[in-house]
């Protein structure tokens, strides 16, 4: 395959999605028209993941460091599969759940968009790639959050903002002083610069610890979280891509490849960067999964659930062995599956039956039978229920975290467990209430009202939440799969 063809499956979605918007076509022509160009898209990144280009596609190229370029090594090979999988069903869900929205306040347009960052994102062959990107993803999903343009949505939208502005300044420092110390022009280059480096280990852990935090706000790290629960404010097809596709797995994809990509886990193993790194991320998971537990609004339940789960994704990276990285995009991978059919199953729940809180769900499983057995396949993953996709990705990032063997390992461990039991707790307190209590004078009017959604709610929930029984019970060739891709990472 052509190198080019990366750049080809990035530009599509953001360029035609502007020719789509002005074409003098109905509405509903310019959403069938996304639809087949997401497909399409999709598509191509699907054929470049399983042949991917052996060289190089450059971009921009300021200097010799300042490189903007593309190529798909074996991280990046599964994000953008990841990617391309969910994009499709997404905006199929858009189509449905947007199908009122006003054109001119370009929500389609820039949710296509999101897609190509993304993938320019996952095929990043540098550091200074991957930053660009990143930094038009901060673009590219303000108008997304914004889009209801009532006061909560434009201050959640400022702190968003300003806490990725923050977030990408520290960031930037680290990948400046990186820039003017060593090599940089490909990810290789990088990691053996860095492994041939004599004297420089505190410059290099500074380094680390600068990009490792300024990626984390994107990730919803404790401190740096409290932008993801405010953005629910924005409408359910943005949170889903906030939560499960782009913002936050952007910023758990950046961190991964800052630790096996660009420094190399086996410079930072053992040392006291690494000790504070999963210390952090296990305060995270228990902190995220005690606010999941507290909250009574859907939306922000979900969005401290993702906190939690995302720093399961950090957690297992931070370990820094071959067998952690492997824990670590498996989880990413289940977590999406899981998480963004939840969220479609809280949009279509807000959308079919106006319930936007917990004890507005009494009984109404009933009324939306299949809609709620999708809320159980997917929940029970997030759970980390056995024979579910969760249960297989969270136990191996504790077989990871045994592997390694040490004292703050097993903290990490510890807040799993701890995780595992509220989150078990958060999730069956819905079921239980959708099936097992009866509706009152509070919520009968969200019973009444209560019914299944249309094909664009449907096709997504129901395929995505089955994938994660299906991932679970008979995962082995895609397990398999991952760990041939991954093999090697940063040696």
């Amino acid at each position: 395959m052509h190198s080019y063809l990366l750049f080809l499956a990035i530009l599509m979605p953001i360029v035609f999605s502007v020719v789509i918007r002005f074409l003098n076509i109905s509405n509903r022509q310019k959403e069938n028209a996304n639809l087949i160009l997401v497909t399409l898209t999709a598509i191509l990144v699907l054929v470049l993941v399983i042949f991917p280009p052996t060289d190089n596609f450059v971009l921009f190229k300021f200097n010799e460091k300042l490189v903007v370029s593309f190529k798909l090594d074996g991280i990046g090979r599964v994000f953008a599969g990841l990617i391309a999988i969910l994009w499709p069903f997404a905006y199929l869900y858009v189509t449905g759940y947007m199908e009122n929205a006003d054109p001119k306040m370009n929500y389609s347009m820039f949710y296509v968009m999101t897609f190509g960052v993304v993938l320019g994102i996952s095929f990043a062959s540098n550091i200074i790639s991957l930053y660009f990107f990143y930094e038009m993803l901060t673009l590219v999903t303000i108008p997304l959050i914004i889009f209801p343009m009532t006061k909560e949505a434009k201050r959640a939208t400022r702190l968003y903002l300003y806490i990725s502005l923050f977030g990408s300044t520290l960031a930037l420092v680290g990948i400046f002083i990186l820039t003017t110390t060593f090599d940089i022009s490909t990810f290789d280059s990088l990691l053996k610069s860095i492994a041939a480096s004599n004297g420089k280990n505190g410059l290099i852990y500074a380094c680390f610890m600068l990009m490792f935090l300024g990626f984390s706000v994107k990730a919803a790290m404790f401190p740096f979280h409290v932008w993801l629960p405010g953005a629910g404010v924005a409408p359910t097809p943005t949170t889903a891509l906030l939560h499960a596709v782009a913002v936050v797995k952007a910023g758990a994809f950046a961190i991964i490849r800052v630790i096996y990509s660009c420094i190399g886990h086996q410079f930072l193993s053992g040392s006291v960067v690494q000790i504070i790194a999963i210390i952090m991320t296990s305060i995270t998971i228990v902190f995220g999964s005690v606010m999941a537990l507290k909250q009574a609004h859907m939306k922000r339940r979900f969005a401290y659930s993702t906190i939690a789960n995302i720093s399961y994704i950090l957690l297992a990276a931070c370990l820094m062995n071959e067998y952690s990285l492997y824990a670590a995009m498996l989880h990413l991978i289940y977590h999406s599956f899981a998480k963004i059919a939840v969220f479609f199953i809280t949009g279509e729940l807000m959308h079919e039956a106006n319930a936007i809180f917990i004890d507005q769900l009494d009984g109404i499983g009933k009324k939306m039978p299949l809609s709620f057995i999708c809320f159980i396949l997917s929940g029970f993953s997030i759970a980390g229920i056995p024979m579910f996709s969760g249960f297989v990705s969270k136990f191996e990032i504790a077989i990871a975290a045994i592997q390694v063997d040490t004292w703050y390992s097993f903290v990490g461990i510890i807040a799993l467990l701890i995780s595992a039991l509220l989150t078990a707790v958060y999730i069956f307190t819905i079921i239980i209430r959708a099936f097992f209590k009866k509706p009152n004078e509070y919520n009968i009017t969200n019973y009444n009202k209560a019914h299944e959604g249309n094909y664009k709610f449907l096709v997504p929930i129901v395929t995505l939440s089955f994938s994660s029984l299906l991932f679970g019970v008979i995962g082995s060739p895609l397990t398999n799969l991952i760990a041939s891709l991954l093999k090697g990472v940063g040696l």
